[in-house]
């Protein structure tokens, strides 16, 4: 307040500007200000003099100030300076003993580094931390690894079989637009973490065809190796409309685990092509083979155009295995 009465007072004498508001009581409390001074510059201004402004002062009938003597300020101001000092010491002292802490944890570190252990125990510790490998985005040689205790006796990833039965189990044969609707992202991705965690034994997250179907082919797509391997890509689009020969390349040239996946999916595709469910589901083989395709056959490299170029032949060949590849031999094999 002193601050804005001293600027008000240095403008006054300045410009000559008319403090309206000004009330010399307040000066009173301000021995440092010059009253004579504030006096001599209010009367000489044109437009007022200090016996007008006292009068409308009055009238206003505004509480006499608070008077603060020398002694109670500075009291004040010592008690002020004294805790400010406090809390600058708390302060320091509390940096200082985390400086402390601080230098104590790097001398640690700086002696075991000397000592050749800090890596090494680093590498060693987290080698020995229980980490759950995913089924997803994994090899078919891993997934089966995975699952040799919990599913000894399958034959096929049991993520694969299991999905496959809640889309029929939630009447995924009559869904409309059955593998090409995809389901709810949330729900794909709920579904997906309780799978991969072991809860959906439990709870089953949904109960919705769709959902099951996303994450069917969403396991297919991950996986690290395409089903069919890269190796058997050209071949596969260079036969995709002679069915034995696309048969012999399924049978003949695959690895015995993707042979048996490839299959399965086929066949459970084939289960779609009922008329009376192509009817529900509007998902004929062509459809199918658009859908999945895709997922089973999977370009090396990184050209657009290529990719776009093979897209038809790709579908094809998967129509030509929905249509034409014998998957008898699969019957009770999971």
């Amino acid at each position: 307040y002193q601050r804005r009465v001293r600027e008000a007072v240095v403008s006054t004498q300045s410009t000559g500007i008319l403090l309206l508001s000004f009330s010399l009581r307040h000066c009173i409390a301000m021995p440092h200000i010059s009253l004579t001074a504030v006096v001599r510059t209010i009367n000489s201004h044109p437009s007022g003099t200090y016996r007008e402004m006292q009068e409308e002062e009055e009238e206003e009938d505004l509480p006499p100030p608070r008077r603060r003597s020398a002694s109670l300020s500075v009291a004040s101001t010592v008690r002020r300076n004294r805790h400010m000092s406090k809390s600058r010491l708390s302060v320091v002292e509390t940096t200082k003993e985390k400086g402390e802490s601080w230098v104590r944890r790097f001398s640690i570190r700086k002696k075991s580094v000397r000592k050749g252990k800090s890596v090494e125990s680093l590498n060693q510790s987290t080698e020995q931390l229980p980490v759950k490998k995913s089924i997803f985005a994994a090899t078919l040689g891993e997934v089966m690894n995975l699952q040799q205790y919990s599913h000894p006796n399958h034959h096929l990833p049991w993520v694969l079989t299991l999905l496959a039965e809640k889309i029929v189990e939630y009447g995924g044969h009559n869904t409309l637009g059955i593998f090409r609707v995809p389901g709810d992202i949330d729900m794909v991705t709920a579904l997906k973490s309780a799978i991969d965690s072991g809860e959906y034994t439990s709870n089953f997250p949904t109960n919705d065809p769709s959902v099951c179907a996303s994450l069917f082919k969403e396991w297919l797509r991950e996986l690290y190796d395409p089903v069919i391997p890269h190796d058997q890509y050209d071949v596969c689009l260079r036969s995709c409309e002679n069915p034995n020969y696309c048969a012999t390349i399924i049978n003949d040239q695959l690895p015995n685990i993707n042979r048996l996946v490839v299959t399965y999916v086929i066949r459970f595709l084939q289960s779609f092509l009922t008329e009376e469910r192509k009817t529900a589901t509007r998902m004929n083989a062509d459809n199918l083979a658009m859908v999945f395709a895709p997922n089973l056959l999977r370009y090396s490299g990184t050209d657009l155009k290529v990719v776009m170029d093979n897209a038809e032949s790709e579908m094809k060949f998967v129509r030509t295995l929905i249509n034409h590849l014998d998957t008898s031999y699969m019957d009770g094999v999971v």
